[in-house]
Protein backbone atom coordinates (compact mmCIF):
# COMPACT_ATOMS: atom_id res chain seq x y z
CA UNK A 1 0.00 0.00 0.00
CA UNK A 2 1.59 3.50 -0.77
CA UNK A 3 0.42 6.41 0.93
CA UNK A 4 1.29 9.84 -0.20
CA UNK A 5 2.86 11.98 2.59
CA UNK A 6 3.65 15.43 0.94
CA UNK A 7 3.98 16.98 -2.66
CA UNK A 8 6.71 19.92 -2.74
CA UNK A 9 6.98 21.85 -6.58
CA UNK A 10 9.98 24.38 -6.91
CA UNK A 11 10.88 26.79 -9.44
CA UNK A 12 13.75 28.08 -8.89
CA UNK A 13 13.83 30.37 -11.87
CA UNK A 14 10.50 32.30 -10.69
CA UNK A 15 10.61 31.74 -7.40
CA UNK A 16 7.33 30.09 -6.72
CA UNK A 17 6.29 27.31 -5.26
CA UNK A 18 3.73 24.88 -3.88
CA UNK A 19 3.75 22.36 -0.94
CA UNK A 20 0.94 20.30 1.08
CA UNK A 21 1.34 17.37 3.46
CA UNK A 22 -1.56 14.84 3.27
CA UNK A 23 -2.60 12.84 6.30
CA UNK A 24 -2.77 8.75 6.00
CA UNK A 25 -7.13 9.32 5.67
CA UNK A 26 -9.28 11.49 4.07
CA UNK A 27 -7.79 14.76 2.15
CA UNK A 28 -10.15 17.39 0.62
CA UNK A 29 -8.74 19.79 -1.94
CA UNK A 30 -10.60 22.99 -2.74
CA UNK A 31 -10.32 26.05 -4.15
CA UNK A 32 -12.03 28.34 -7.32
CA UNK A 33 -12.80 26.42 -10.31
CA UNK A 34 -9.37 26.85 -12.69
CA UNK A 35 -7.38 27.80 -9.37
CA UNK A 36 -5.23 24.49 -9.89
CA UNK A 37 -7.09 21.81 -7.90
CA UNK A 38 -6.61 19.46 -10.86
CA UNK A 39 -2.84 20.27 -11.52
CA UNK A 40 -2.09 18.94 -7.70
CA UNK A 41 -3.63 15.68 -9.15
CA UNK A 42 -1.86 15.82 -12.14
CA UNK A 43 1.79 16.85 -10.67
CA UNK A 44 1.09 13.76 -8.33
CA UNK A 45 1.25 11.38 -11.49
CA UNK A 46 3.78 13.41 -13.43
CA UNK A 47 6.05 12.92 -10.48
CA UNK A 48 5.90 9.08 -10.67
CA UNK A 49 6.95 9.26 -14.47
CA UNK A 50 3.58 9.81 -16.08
CA UNK A 51 3.65 11.81 -19.29
CA UNK A 52 -0.05 11.89 -20.22
CA UNK A 53 -0.91 15.29 -18.64
CA UNK A 54 2.35 17.49 -20.11
CA UNK A 55 -0.23 19.10 -22.24
CA UNK A 56 -2.11 20.10 -19.43
CA UNK A 57 1.04 20.64 -17.12
CA UNK A 58 2.38 23.32 -19.52
CA UNK A 59 2.14 26.53 -17.91
CA UNK A 60 3.87 24.69 -15.01
CA UNK A 61 6.78 23.20 -16.70
CA UNK A 62 7.24 26.19 -18.51
CA UNK A 63 9.14 26.80 -15.27
CA UNK A 64 11.22 24.32 -14.82
CA UNK A 65 9.95 23.33 -11.99
CA UNK A 66 11.46 20.26 -9.40
CA UNK A 67 8.51 18.01 -8.27
CA UNK A 68 9.35 16.11 -5.10
CA UNK A 69 6.94 13.65 -3.69
CA UNK A 70 6.86 12.15 -0.21
CA UNK A 71 5.64 8.90 0.31
CA UNK A 72 5.09 5.59 2.77
CA UNK A 73 5.13 1.84 1.34
CA UNK A 74 3.40 -0.37 3.44
CA UNK A 75 3.91 -3.97 2.99
CA UNK A 76 2.22 -6.46 5.54
CA UNK A 77 3.98 -5.03 8.63
CA UNK A 78 6.91 -3.20 7.28
CA UNK A 79 7.30 0.30 6.56
CA UNK A 80 9.47 1.99 3.81
CA UNK A 81 9.95 5.83 3.15
CA UNK A 82 9.52 6.47 -0.74
CA UNK A 83 11.21 9.93 -2.39
CA UNK A 84 10.81 10.76 -5.95
CA UNK A 85 12.12 14.12 -7.07
CA UNK A 86 11.53 14.93 -10.81
CA UNK A 87 12.97 17.21 -12.88
CA UNK A 88 12.27 17.95 -16.22
CA UNK A 89 12.97 14.61 -17.96
CA UNK A 90 15.29 13.02 -14.88
CA UNK A 91 13.79 11.08 -11.90
CA UNK A 92 15.65 10.27 -9.18
CA UNK A 93 14.15 7.71 -6.52
CA UNK A 94 14.97 7.30 -3.00
CA UNK A 95 13.70 3.38 -1.90
CA UNK A 96 14.52 3.29 2.42
CA UNK A 97 18.04 2.54 2.63
CA UNK A 98 19.04 1.85 -0.69
CA UNK A 99 20.89 3.74 -2.81
CA UNK A 100 19.15 6.67 -5.04
CA UNK A 101 18.15 5.52 -8.54
CA UNK A 102 18.56 7.70 -11.64
CA UNK A 103 16.76 7.57 -14.34
CA UNK A 104 18.00 10.20 -17.27
CA UNK A 105 15.52 10.95 -20.78
CA UNK A 106 11.87 9.59 -19.42
CA UNK A 107 9.95 12.08 -21.20
CA UNK A 108 9.12 9.77 -24.01
CA UNK A 109 7.25 6.94 -23.10
CA UNK A 110 9.52 4.46 -25.50
CA UNK A 111 12.40 5.57 -24.60
CA UNK A 112 15.28 2.88 -22.68
CA UNK A 113 15.14 5.20 -19.76
CA UNK A 114 11.48 5.12 -19.40
CA UNK A 115 11.36 1.13 -20.11
CA UNK A 116 13.38 0.74 -17.20
CA UNK A 117 11.37 3.19 -14.91
CA UNK A 118 8.60 0.97 -15.96
CA UNK A 119 10.60 -2.30 -14.86
CA UNK A 120 11.13 -0.57 -11.76
CA UNK A 121 7.67 0.67 -10.70
CA UNK A 122 6.52 -2.96 -11.54
CA UNK A 123 9.02 -4.51 -9.01
CA UNK A 124 8.28 -2.11 -6.58
CA UNK A 125 4.57 -2.24 -6.46
CA UNK A 126 4.57 -6.41 -7.34
CA UNK A 127 2.72 -5.62 -10.23
CA UNK A 128 2.58 -8.26 -13.25
CA UNK A 129 0.18 -7.57 -15.76
CA UNK A 130 1.44 -7.59 -19.43
CA UNK A 131 -0.83 -6.59 -22.33
CA UNK A 132 -1.07 -7.34 -25.77
CA UNK A 133 -0.01 -4.72 -28.85
CA UNK A 134 1.05 -5.73 -32.11
CA UNK A 135 0.68 -9.50 -31.47
CA UNK A 136 2.97 -9.54 -28.43
CA UNK A 137 2.37 -9.21 -24.69
CA UNK A 138 4.60 -6.48 -22.71
CA UNK A 139 4.81 -4.85 -19.87
CA UNK A 140 1.83 -2.68 -19.34
CA UNK A 141 2.78 0.94 -19.13
CA UNK A 142 2.77 3.30 -15.59
CA UNK A 143 -0.59 4.30 -16.46
CA UNK A 144 -2.02 0.93 -15.76
CA UNK A 145 -0.56 0.80 -12.12
CA UNK A 146 -2.62 3.91 -11.09
CA UNK A 147 -5.51 3.66 -13.49
CA UNK A 148 -8.27 2.01 -10.92
CA UNK A 149 -7.31 4.68 -8.14
CA UNK A 150 -7.50 7.78 -10.19
CA UNK A 151 -10.35 9.05 -11.88
CA UNK A 152 -9.57 12.85 -13.62
CA UNK A 153 -11.74 15.62 -14.22
CA UNK A 154 -11.54 15.65 -17.80
CA UNK A 155 -13.04 12.51 -18.81
CA UNK A 156 -12.92 10.10 -15.68
CA UNK A 157 -16.72 10.94 -14.84
CA UNK A 158 -17.65 10.24 -18.49
CA UNK A 159 -16.14 6.92 -19.06
CA UNK A 160 -14.47 3.92 -17.62
CA UNK A 161 -10.69 3.24 -18.19
CA UNK A 162 -10.27 6.68 -20.03
CA UNK A 163 -8.32 8.84 -17.04
CA UNK A 164 -5.56 8.34 -19.14
CA UNK A 165 -5.55 8.27 -22.92
CA UNK A 166 -2.59 6.09 -23.92
CA UNK A 167 -4.39 2.62 -23.48
CA UNK A 168 -7.22 2.36 -26.27
CA UNK A 169 -4.27 0.36 -28.73
CA UNK A 170 -3.79 -2.27 -26.55
CA UNK A 171 -5.55 -5.34 -28.00
CA UNK A 172 -8.38 -7.42 -25.35
CA UNK A 173 -7.76 -4.39 -22.96
CA UNK A 174 -10.81 -5.01 -21.37
CA UNK A 175 -10.64 -8.25 -20.07
CA UNK A 176 -7.12 -8.41 -19.46
CA UNK A 177 -7.28 -5.38 -17.21
CA UNK A 178 -10.29 -6.69 -15.26
CA UNK A 179 -8.95 -10.19 -14.86
CA UNK A 180 -5.61 -8.98 -13.31
CA UNK A 181 -6.94 -7.03 -10.48
CA UNK A 182 -9.99 -9.25 -9.55
CA UNK A 183 -7.16 -11.86 -9.39
CA UNK A 184 -8.89 -14.17 -12.13
CA UNK A 185 -6.13 -15.27 -14.26
CA UNK A 186 -2.39 -12.97 -14.56
CA UNK A 187 -0.45 -12.43 -17.32
CA UNK A 188 2.15 -14.88 -15.74
CA UNK A 189 -0.70 -17.78 -15.56
CA UNK A 190 -1.71 -16.84 -19.43
CA UNK A 191 2.08 -16.65 -20.87
CA UNK A 192 2.78 -20.20 -18.98
CA UNK A 193 -0.06 -21.80 -20.59
CA UNK A 194 0.29 -20.00 -24.11
CA UNK A 195 3.78 -21.51 -24.02
CA UNK A 196 3.38 -24.91 -23.04
CA UNK A 197 0.29 -24.67 -25.99
CA UNK A 198 3.08 -23.61 -28.47
CA UNK A 199 5.47 -26.33 -27.47
CA UNK A 200 3.05 -28.81 -27.89
CA UNK A 201 2.13 -27.57 -31.72
CA UNK A 202 6.68 -27.52 -31.97
CA UNK A 203 6.51 -30.68 -31.09
CA UNK A 204 3.33 -32.24 -33.18
CA UNK A 205 4.67 -30.34 -36.46
CA UNK A 206 8.72 -32.47 -35.32
CA UNK A 207 7.02 -34.92 -35.29
CA UNK A 208 4.76 -35.43 -38.38
CA UNK A 209 7.64 -33.51 -40.14
CA UNK A 210 10.65 -35.59 -38.66
CA UNK A 211 12.31 -35.96 -42.26
CA UNK A 212 13.38 -32.63 -42.28
CA UNK A 213 15.49 -33.25 -38.96
CA UNK A 214 18.74 -33.17 -40.97
CA UNK A 215 18.55 -29.25 -40.93
CA UNK A 216 17.05 -28.76 -37.91
CA UNK A 217 18.70 -31.37 -35.50
CA UNK A 218 21.35 -30.35 -33.56
CA UNK A 219 22.28 -33.50 -33.19
CA UNK A 220 22.72 -33.92 -36.91
CA UNK A 221 24.45 -30.79 -37.27
CA UNK A 222 27.57 -32.10 -34.85
CA UNK A 223 27.94 -34.97 -36.92
CA UNK A 224 28.49 -33.16 -39.93
CA UNK A 225 30.82 -31.47 -38.34
CA UNK A 226 33.18 -33.89 -36.85
CA UNK A 227 32.53 -36.29 -40.25
CA UNK A 228 36.23 -35.87 -41.99
CA UNK A 229 33.93 -34.15 -45.26
CA UNK A 230 32.97 -31.45 -43.48
CA UNK A 231 36.37 -30.55 -41.80
CA UNK A 232 36.52 -27.50 -43.70
CA UNK A 233 32.98 -26.51 -43.01
CA UNK A 234 33.70 -27.06 -39.05
CA UNK A 235 36.73 -24.95 -39.36
CA UNK A 236 34.70 -21.73 -41.11
CA UNK A 237 32.10 -22.11 -38.46
CA UNK A 238 34.66 -21.34 -35.63
CA UNK A 239 36.52 -18.52 -37.02
CA UNK A 240 33.08 -17.13 -37.39
CA UNK A 241 32.35 -17.89 -33.77
CA UNK A 242 35.67 -16.55 -32.83
CA UNK A 243 34.58 -13.27 -34.60
CA UNK A 244 31.36 -12.75 -32.97
CA UNK A 245 33.40 -13.16 -29.80
CA UNK A 246 35.96 -10.09 -30.69
CA UNK A 247 32.85 -8.12 -31.64
CA UNK A 248 31.35 -8.65 -28.31
CA UNK A 249 34.77 -8.02 -26.43
CA UNK A 250 35.07 -4.46 -28.14
CA UNK A 251 31.12 -3.37 -27.37
CA UNK A 252 31.74 -4.42 -24.01
CA UNK A 253 34.57 -2.33 -23.40
CA UNK A 254 32.87 0.65 -25.49
CA UNK A 255 29.84 -0.12 -22.90
CA UNK A 256 32.69 0.82 -19.57
CA UNK A 257 33.91 3.59 -21.37
CA UNK A 258 30.59 5.35 -21.77
CA UNK A 259 29.66 4.39 -18.07
CA UNK A 260 32.40 6.44 -16.71
CA UNK A 261 32.00 8.73 -19.11
CA UNK A 262 28.60 9.23 -18.23
CA UNK A 263 29.72 9.24 -14.20
CA UNK A 264 32.28 12.19 -15.37
CA UNK A 265 29.26 13.89 -17.01
CA UNK A 266 27.15 13.54 -13.50
CA UNK A 267 29.70 15.06 -10.93
CA UNK A 268 30.47 17.66 -13.30
CA UNK A 269 26.59 18.71 -13.79
CA UNK A 270 27.00 18.61 -10.38
CA UNK A 271 29.61 20.82 -9.74
CA UNK A 272 28.13 23.41 -12.03
CA UNK A 273 24.62 23.34 -10.13
CA UNK A 274 26.44 24.19 -7.08
CA UNK A 275 28.82 26.90 -8.68
CA UNK A 276 25.60 28.68 -10.07
CA UNK A 277 23.59 28.21 -6.77
CA UNK A 278 26.91 29.82 -5.01
CA UNK A 279 27.27 32.36 -7.85
CA UNK A 280 24.24 33.76 -7.16
CA UNK A 281 25.22 34.88 -3.83
CA UNK A 282 27.73 37.15 -4.70
CA UNK A 283 25.62 39.56 -7.02
CA UNK A 284 28.02 42.63 -6.64
CA UNK A 285 24.51 44.91 -6.38
CA UNK A 286 24.16 43.30 -3.05
CA UNK A 287 27.16 43.83 -1.87
CA UNK A 288 27.21 45.33 1.79
CA UNK A 289 30.18 46.54 3.77
CA UNK A 290 30.68 44.25 6.77
CA UNK A 291 31.36 46.78 9.05
CA UNK A 292 28.87 49.41 8.90
CA UNK A 293 26.72 47.63 6.29
CA UNK A 294 26.18 49.83 3.63
CA UNK A 295 26.22 49.08 -0.20
CA UNK A 296 29.65 49.36 -1.66
CA UNK A 297 30.22 51.08 -4.73
CA UNK A 298 30.94 48.85 -7.74
CA UNK A 299 31.85 50.03 -11.36
CA UNK A 300 29.59 48.43 -14.23
CA UNK A 301 32.26 46.34 -15.89
CA UNK A 302 32.09 43.84 -12.45
CA UNK A 303 28.14 43.71 -12.52
CA UNK A 304 29.03 42.47 -16.49
CA UNK A 305 31.43 40.02 -15.45
CA UNK A 306 29.18 38.98 -12.76
CA UNK A 307 26.03 38.35 -15.41
CA UNK A 308 28.49 36.97 -18.01
CA UNK A 309 29.66 34.13 -15.59
CA UNK A 310 26.20 33.57 -14.26
CA UNK A 311 25.32 33.01 -18.15
CA UNK A 312 28.23 31.25 -19.28
CA UNK A 313 27.43 28.50 -16.05
CA UNK A 314 23.82 27.83 -16.98
CA UNK A 315 25.00 27.49 -20.41
CA UNK A 316 27.26 24.85 -19.44
CA UNK A 317 24.71 23.07 -17.13
CA UNK A 318 22.08 23.23 -20.20
CA UNK A 319 24.68 21.66 -22.13
CA UNK A 320 25.72 19.07 -19.54
CA UNK A 321 22.26 17.83 -19.41
CA UNK A 322 22.17 17.45 -22.67
CA UNK A 323 25.31 15.55 -22.77
CA UNK A 324 23.91 13.08 -19.98
CA UNK A 325 21.26 12.27 -22.10
CA UNK A 326 22.75 11.24 -24.95
CA UNK A 327 25.34 9.35 -23.39
CA UNK A 328 22.64 7.72 -21.40
CA UNK A 329 21.45 7.01 -24.86
CA UNK A 330 24.47 6.02 -26.26
CA UNK A 331 24.50 3.18 -22.72
CA UNK A 332 21.44 2.14 -23.50
CA UNK A 333 21.82 1.62 -27.08
CA UNK A 334 25.32 -0.53 -26.46
CA UNK A 335 23.72 -2.29 -23.71
CA UNK A 336 20.70 -3.42 -26.13
CA UNK A 337 23.48 -4.51 -28.58
CA UNK A 338 25.55 -6.77 -26.44
CA UNK A 339 22.71 -8.43 -25.37
CA UNK A 340 21.71 -9.40 -28.72
CA UNK A 341 25.10 -10.34 -29.84
CA UNK A 342 25.10 -12.70 -26.49
CA UNK A 343 21.88 -13.87 -27.60
CA UNK A 344 23.40 -14.72 -31.51
CA UNK A 345 26.35 -16.71 -30.00
CA UNK A 346 24.22 -18.55 -27.37
CA UNK A 347 21.48 -19.60 -30.19
CA UNK A 348 24.16 -19.63 -33.23
CA UNK A 349 27.12 -21.36 -32.06
CA UNK A 350 25.63 -23.75 -29.18
CA UNK A 351 26.45 -26.50 -31.63
CA UNK A 352 29.97 -25.24 -31.74
CA UNK A 353 30.38 -25.51 -28.42
CA UNK A 354 28.99 -29.24 -28.20
CA UNK A 355 31.31 -29.96 -30.77
CA UNK A 356 34.05 -28.53 -29.37
CA UNK A 357 33.27 -30.60 -25.99
CA UNK A 358 32.37 -33.99 -27.43
CA UNK A 359 35.09 -37.28 -27.38
CA UNK A 360 35.92 -38.66 -30.52
CA UNK A 361 35.49 -42.28 -31.06
CA UNK A 362 35.27 -45.19 -32.78
CA UNK A 363 31.91 -45.96 -31.57
CA UNK A 364 31.36 -41.91 -31.87
CA UNK A 365 32.31 -41.68 -35.51
CA UNK A 366 29.62 -45.01 -36.03
CA UNK A 367 27.04 -42.86 -34.44
CA UNK A 368 27.34 -39.89 -36.59
CA UNK A 369 27.57 -42.17 -39.68
CA UNK A 370 24.16 -43.01 -38.49
CA UNK A 371 22.86 -39.95 -37.87
CA UNK A 372 23.71 -38.52 -41.20
CA UNK A 373 21.99 -41.65 -42.73
CA UNK A 374 18.59 -40.73 -40.90
CA UNK A 375 17.98 -44.24 -39.54
CA UNK A 376 19.06 -45.68 -36.31
CA UNK A 377 18.33 -42.48 -34.32
CA UNK A 378 14.97 -41.55 -35.94
CA UNK A 379 12.52 -43.73 -34.22
CA UNK A 380 14.80 -43.04 -30.99
CA UNK A 381 13.90 -39.17 -31.56
CA UNK A 382 9.99 -39.81 -32.03
CA UNK A 383 9.78 -41.56 -29.00
CA UNK A 384 11.47 -38.74 -26.97
CA UNK A 385 9.19 -36.50 -28.66
CA UNK A 386 6.09 -38.28 -27.71
CA UNK A 387 7.19 -38.91 -23.99
CA UNK A 388 7.42 -34.47 -24.24
CA UNK A 389 4.37 -34.44 -25.42
CA UNK A 390 2.60 -36.49 -23.26
CA UNK A 391 4.33 -34.78 -19.85
CA UNK A 392 3.28 -31.19 -21.43
CA UNK A 393 -0.29 -32.38 -21.64
CA UNK A 394 -0.35 -33.16 -17.75
CA UNK A 395 1.13 -29.92 -17.08
CA UNK A 396 -1.27 -27.91 -19.01
CA UNK A 397 -4.17 -29.51 -16.59
CA UNK A 398 -2.59 -27.26 -13.94
CA UNK A 399 -4.44 -23.75 -15.84
CA UNK A 400 -7.59 -22.45 -16.28
CA UNK A 401 -9.31 -23.40 -19.48
CA UNK A 402 -11.00 -20.60 -21.36
CA UNK A 403 -14.61 -22.03 -20.17
CA UNK A 404 -13.21 -21.81 -16.26
CA UNK A 405 -12.39 -18.26 -16.87
CA UNK A 406 -15.11 -17.71 -18.26
CA UNK A 407 -17.30 -19.22 -15.46
CA UNK A 408 -15.19 -17.14 -12.93
CA UNK A 409 -16.42 -13.78 -14.83
CA UNK A 410 -19.46 -14.49 -14.31
CA UNK A 411 -19.16 -14.65 -10.51
CA UNK A 412 -17.07 -11.26 -10.61
CA UNK A 413 -20.01 -10.05 -12.76
CA UNK A 414 -22.53 -11.28 -10.37
CA UNK A 415 -20.57 -9.61 -7.20
CA UNK A 416 -19.91 -6.74 -8.70
CA UNK A 417 -23.37 -5.68 -9.51
CA UNK A 418 -24.69 -6.49 -6.37
CA UNK A 419 -22.36 -3.60 -4.93
CA UNK A 420 -23.38 -1.53 -8.21
CA UNK A 421 -27.16 -1.61 -7.46
CA UNK A 422 -26.61 -0.76 -3.83
CA UNK A 423 -24.19 2.17 -4.44
CA UNK A 424 -26.93 3.95 -7.11
CA UNK A 425 -29.64 2.92 -4.32
CA UNK A 426 -27.35 5.26 -2.32
CA UNK A 427 -26.99 7.95 -4.68
CA UNK A 428 -30.44 8.14 -5.52
CA UNK A 429 -30.05 7.32 -9.05
CA UNK A 430 -33.60 7.22 -10.73
CA UNK A 431 -32.75 5.98 -14.16
CA UNK A 432 -33.46 2.35 -15.01
CA UNK A 433 -30.61 0.60 -15.56
CA UNK A 434 -32.09 -2.93 -16.29
CA UNK A 435 -30.02 -4.78 -19.33
CA UNK A 436 -26.48 -6.74 -18.69
CA UNK A 437 -24.61 -4.21 -20.34
CA UNK A 438 -25.17 -1.33 -17.80
CA UNK A 439 -24.80 -3.75 -14.62
CA UNK A 440 -22.48 -6.58 -15.54
CA UNK A 441 -18.65 -5.71 -15.38
CA UNK A 442 -17.80 -7.42 -17.99
CA UNK A 443 -20.34 -5.63 -20.19
CA UNK A 444 -19.77 -2.82 -19.08
CA UNK A 445 -18.44 0.54 -22.46
CA UNK A 446 -21.21 3.03 -21.23
CA UNK A 447 -24.34 3.94 -19.60
CA UNK A 448 -27.15 5.88 -21.34
CA UNK A 449 -27.57 8.56 -18.58
CA UNK A 450 -26.37 12.47 -18.84
CA UNK A 451 -25.61 15.22 -16.69
CA UNK A 452 -25.75 14.39 -12.53
CA UNK A 453 -27.37 10.82 -13.08
CA UNK A 454 -24.19 10.45 -15.67
CA UNK A 455 -22.00 11.64 -13.00
CA UNK A 456 -23.67 9.88 -10.07
CA UNK A 457 -24.00 6.47 -12.09
CA UNK A 458 -19.93 6.46 -12.78
CA UNK A 459 -19.08 7.48 -9.42
CA UNK A 460 -21.14 4.52 -7.55
CA UNK A 461 -18.95 2.31 -10.75
CA UNK A 462 -15.95 3.54 -9.49
CA UNK A 463 -16.17 2.91 -5.80
CA UNK A 464 -17.72 -0.63 -6.21
CA UNK A 465 -14.45 -1.88 -8.77
CA UNK A 466 -12.44 -0.06 -5.77
CA UNK A 467 -13.95 -2.35 -3.13
CA UNK A 468 -13.87 -5.45 -5.75
CA UNK A 469 -10.74 -4.92 -6.16
CA UNK A 470 -9.58 -4.68 -2.25
CA UNK A 471 -10.55 -8.69 -2.22
CA UNK A 472 -7.71 -9.22 -4.73
CA UNK A 473 -5.02 -11.76 -2.70
CA UNK A 474 -1.76 -9.51 -3.04
CA UNK A 475 -3.12 -7.03 -5.30
CA UNK A 476 -1.01 -3.45 -5.15
CA UNK A 477 -3.32 -0.59 -3.44
CA UNK A 478 -3.09 2.97 -3.98
CA UNK A 479 -4.44 6.29 -2.94
CA UNK A 480 -8.28 7.02 -4.40
CA UNK A 481 -7.59 10.19 -6.05
CA UNK A 482 -11.15 11.62 -7.09
CA UNK A 483 -10.64 15.08 -8.78
CA UNK A 484 -14.30 16.95 -9.08
CA UNK A 485 -16.52 15.06 -7.33
CA UNK A 486 -18.85 18.14 -7.57
CA UNK A 487 -17.96 18.05 -11.74
CA UNK A 488 -21.46 18.83 -12.94
CA UNK A 489 -23.77 21.91 -11.91
CA UNK A 490 -24.83 19.97 -9.34
CA UNK A 491 -27.28 21.43 -6.75
CA UNK A 492 -27.33 21.43 -2.93
CA UNK A 493 -29.32 18.45 -2.46
CA UNK A 494 -27.32 16.09 -4.76
CA UNK A 495 -24.11 17.50 -3.53
CA UNK A 496 -25.61 16.39 0.72
CA UNK A 497 -26.66 13.07 -1.02
CA UNK A 498 -22.82 12.40 -2.54
CA UNK A 499 -20.64 13.88 0.13
CA UNK A 500 -22.56 11.11 2.24
CA UNK A 501 -22.17 8.38 0.12
CA UNK A 502 -18.30 9.08 0.17
CA UNK A 503 -18.13 9.43 3.89
CA UNK A 504 -19.99 5.78 4.18
CA UNK A 505 -17.98 3.88 1.36
CA UNK A 506 -14.88 5.76 1.01
CA UNK A 507 -11.95 2.60 1.22
CA UNK A 508 -11.01 2.11 4.68
CA UNK A 509 -7.58 0.28 4.03
CA UNK A 510 -6.18 3.49 1.53
CA UNK A 511 -5.98 7.03 1.48
CA UNK A 512 -8.80 8.67 0.05
CA UNK A 513 -7.66 12.56 -2.13
CA UNK A 514 -10.62 14.13 -3.33
CA UNK A 515 -11.09 17.73 -4.76
CA UNK A 516 -14.12 20.07 -4.35
CA UNK A 517 -14.86 23.54 -5.85
CA UNK A 518 -17.68 26.00 -4.85
CA UNK A 519 -18.50 29.24 -6.08
CA UNK A 520 -17.91 31.39 -2.76
CA UNK A 521 -16.34 31.18 0.72
CA UNK A 522 -14.80 28.21 0.12
CA UNK A 523 -12.69 27.84 3.37
CA UNK A 524 -16.37 28.04 5.14
CA UNK A 525 -18.41 25.59 3.34
CA UNK A 526 -15.31 23.09 3.03
CA UNK A 527 -15.21 22.71 6.42
CA UNK A 528 -18.72 22.73 6.99
CA UNK A 529 -18.52 19.51 4.95
CA UNK A 530 -15.54 18.26 6.97
CA UNK A 531 -17.46 18.76 10.12
CA UNK A 532 -21.10 17.90 8.70
CA UNK A 533 -20.19 14.29 6.89
CA UNK A 534 -16.51 13.72 8.29
CA UNK A 535 -16.65 13.93 11.33
CA UNK A 536 -13.49 16.81 11.31
CA UNK A 537 -11.19 13.95 10.15
CA UNK A 538 -10.37 15.01 6.76
CA UNK A 539 -7.17 16.82 5.88
CA UNK A 540 -8.42 20.17 3.82
CA UNK A 541 -5.73 22.18 1.26
CA UNK A 542 -6.73 25.16 -0.24
CA UNK A 543 -5.52 26.17 -3.64
CA UNK A 544 -5.12 29.60 -3.96
CA UNK A 545 -6.43 30.34 -0.09
CA UNK A 546 -9.73 29.45 -1.58
CA UNK A 547 -9.79 33.15 -3.35
CA UNK A 548 -7.46 33.35 -6.00
CA UNK A 549 -7.81 31.66 -9.82
CA UNK A 550 -4.34 30.01 -11.67
CA UNK A 551 -2.66 29.96 -8.34
CA UNK A 552 -1.37 26.51 -7.55
CA UNK A 553 2.26 28.22 -7.84
CA UNK A 554 2.83 30.91 -5.01
CA UNK A 555 5.81 33.41 -3.91
CA UNK A 556 8.64 31.56 -2.02
CA UNK A 557 9.88 33.77 0.64
CA UNK A 558 12.46 31.05 2.22
CA UNK A 559 9.44 29.63 4.10
CA UNK A 560 10.59 25.85 3.70
CA UNK A 561 14.64 26.67 2.46
CA UNK A 562 15.89 23.47 4.68
CA UNK A 563 13.91 21.55 2.54
CA UNK A 564 14.10 22.90 -0.16
CA UNK A 565 18.10 22.61 0.46
CA UNK A 566 17.45 18.66 1.32
CA UNK A 567 15.54 18.29 -2.30
CA UNK A 568 18.44 20.32 -4.14
CA UNK A 569 20.24 18.46 -2.34
CA UNK A 570 19.53 15.38 -4.06
CA UNK A 571 19.78 16.50 -7.28
CA UNK A 572 23.59 18.20 -7.14
CA UNK A 573 24.54 14.79 -5.02
CA UNK A 574 23.10 12.20 -7.51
Amino acid sequence: MLIINRLFVYSESEKKYFDAEFSEGLNIISGRNTSGKSTLFLAINYTFGINDFNTQLKAILNFKPVFRLDCTMKIGATTQSLILIREDDTLLVEQGDLPVKRFNGINANHSAEHVKLKEYFHTLFDFHLDLETQNEYKAAPIEVIFLPYFISQKVGWVYMRKSFSSLDFFRNFKNDYLDYYLGIENNTEREKRKKIELQLKAISEEIRFLERAETTNEDFQISKLSDEEYSKHSTDYIQVYSEQLMELTALENEYVLKCNELGFLIERLSVLRKVSRNHKLQDPEIGDCPVCKQSLPHPVSATYKHLQEENDTNTEIARYRAKIKDVQGLINSLNKKIKEKKQIIEDAYRIVSRYTNTEHSFESWLNNKANLKLSENVSKNIGDLVLQQNRLKEELKNYKTAEEVEQIRKQKNYEFEKIFVQYRTDLETVDELDENRFTKLYDITAFPSDGVELHKTIMAYHFAFNKLIKSTENIHRLPFMLDAIFKEDIEAYNKTVILKFIAKNKPDDTQTILSIAEKSDHEKVVNEYNATYFNNQGKVILIGGGVNVKSFLTDYKGQEDRYLKETLGYILNN
